[in-house]
């Protein structure tokens, strides 16, 4: 529940007190320096516009429901970067780029056609939240469990295997985890 509340928090002090929040590209690029939420969705984006490094104070981004498979080098750039929204996008994979984000709290990559979660997710320092949501997740590397700043798992609807599901319980129990136990997998 405090996770939740600090998540609250951090969006309406983010939205109200420092800037704003924007929902085109254009709009956004005439005051750079007040973009703090920048909401991209459904705008068939195949790839992220290097534009988007004028945005120094993002903090949210949102390009949820897009045709995106990968990500650019340079979006590690964006020191302030707390909450990024990829789902509903063609990523086959976390994309490695964002391990170097030490400010990134919440990740949503719900609704891609990624298998697992990969070796370097303990390279995601600040990481407390991650939906995988109705992936095609069958895998999880075990390295999982060594990351100790992970709060929430979301994976609801995914191919996990009961065993899976169990042994990332035992693993991490002070992990809150969504799970359906839905996939018989294991059978």
């Amino acid at each position: 529940m405090k996770f939740w509340i600090s998540i609250s928090l951090l969006f309406l002090t983010s939205n109200f007190c420092f800037g704003q929040k924007f929902k085109s590209l254009e709009e956004a690029l005439k005051t750079p320096e007040k973009v703090i939420h920048l909401e991209l969705r459904k705008d068939h984006l195949k790839n992220l516009p290097s534009s988007i490094l004028q945005f120094k104070n993002l903090e949210i981004l949102d390009l949820g429901k897009n045709e995106l498979d990968s990500l650019p080098a340079f979006l590690s750039q964006l020191k302030k970067l707390k909450t990024l929204n990829l789902s509903k996008n063609n990523f086959q994979s976390i994309p490695k780029v964002l391990s170097e984000m030490d400010s990134l709290k919440v990740l949503k990559m719900a609704k891609n056609p990624l298998t697992k979660i990969p070796h370097y997710i303990i390279d995601f320092k600040s990481l407390e939240y991650l939906d995988l949501w109705s992936s095609q997740l069958d895998e999880i590397d075990p390295s999982i469990k060594r990351l100790k700043s992970l709060k929430k798992l979301d994976i609801r609807a995914t191919y996990l295997s009961t065993r899976d599901v169990l042994w990332l319980e035992t693993a991490r129990p002070d992990l809150e985890l969504l799970s359906t136990y839905g996939c018989d997998c294991d059978r």
